[in-house]
């Protein structure tokens, strides 16, 4: 009876834990991102282009990209665009215009849903040159290597969110159901600018302030939305910051050709801190808030593969 006892009391005990297990716990939550730092991919096809042809203009062919959305931005028709360089386009049969596409579908993002479960981004391919085929029309001496250089330029965002805790006296000691003085969990969407070191403080006994970094994450190169990423001194590195608390009396420093809440930065190095203050007076009681930030640029990648054009004997 007794080794029965046991085993049922071991049993019950077991359940309990288990079901405290599979639930959250404290002010914890689930992020409702998939995360990561990756935006768009793009890719030549297997053999499109082949690795060798022949010159002479007895070798037709074309060059295939596919182009995938792994992050959790959609971007619509038109908003992506691919150029493709390091060849001279008359001596391979085309001209410089067969040479750049833009999209003509929506990319959908990655998405995951309420139950935690993911759906992948869209996907497209774009052949070149955009009318015909790449010819090596002249003949060589002998075997040469030509690169093929593809630059995907395409408008994205990140967007994150944090909670801040809110109370009637920022500046008191008294516990509450949430504290002010910390580092926060931030969670980002799949994107390669990401948001990092969210701190709260108090500011006074009627604000309070808190500071993040947008870190640029990704492995190409960042400039400032809608300028199809024209490589200039004042396109590189901006990313047009908005930042939502949902409560007035907000103002963040280190923002320009904007608003108090929203504006461009220059991250130097990859980096670039925010600070806002946050004013409370007025709020009724200790809480929690949500802050939303957004941050919206043009984004450059870009992949390369060579071409051996073979002189054709006879």
């Amino acid at each position: 009876m007794e080794i029965k006892y046991l085993g049922m009391l071991f049993l019950a005990t077991l359940i309990v834990f288990t079901a405290g297990c599979n639930q959250e716990t404290g002010p914890g939550r689930a992020d409702p991102f998939i995360g990561g730092t990756t935006g768009l991919t793009i890719e030549f096809i297997e053999g499109a282009p082949p690795k060798e042809v022949y010159d002479g203009g007895v070798f037709p062919f074309t060059a295939v990209l596919k182009i995938e959305n792994i992050g959790e931005t959609d971007v619509v028709s038109g908003d992506a665009s691919v150029k493709v360089s390091g060849i001279y386009a008359s001596d391979f049969g085309t001209t410089t215009t067969d040479l750049i596409q833009s999209t003509t579908e929506d990319l959908l993002g990655s998405q995951k849903n309420a139950e935690g479960g993911i759906t992948e981004g869209g996907i497209i391919h774009l052949t070149f040159p955009s009318t015909g085929d790449f010819s090596y029309g002249d003949y060589l001496s002998g075997n040469m290597n030509f690169p093929f250089l593809a630059k995907l330029c395409y408008k994205y965002a990140t967007k994150a969110d944090t909670k801040i805790c809110i109370k009637e006296n920022p500046l008191s000691d008294n516990k509450g159901v949430c504290e002010i003085k910390e580092t926060k969990t931030v969670f980002n969407s799949g994107a390669p600018v990401q948001i990092a070191n969210f701190k709260e403080t108090a500011r006074a006994n009627d604000k309070i302030a808190f500071t993040f970094d947008v870190w640029h994450k990704g492995t190409g190169k960042l400039f400032e939305k809608y300028t199809t990423c024209e490589d200039t001194l004042t396109n590189k590195d901006k990313v047009y910051v908005s930042i939502d608390t949902g409560m007035d009396g907000l103002e963040c420093t280190g923002l320009t050709e904007g608003t108090a809440t929203s504006g461009y930065i220059t991250l130097y190095d990859g980096k670039r801190a925010i600070t806002c203050t946050q004013n409370v007076a007025g709020s009724s009681g200790d809480f929690e808030k949500v802050i939303e930030i957004t941050l919206d640029y043009d984004y450059e990648q870009e992949i390369s593969t060579n071409v051996l054009v073979k002189h054709a004997e006879g």
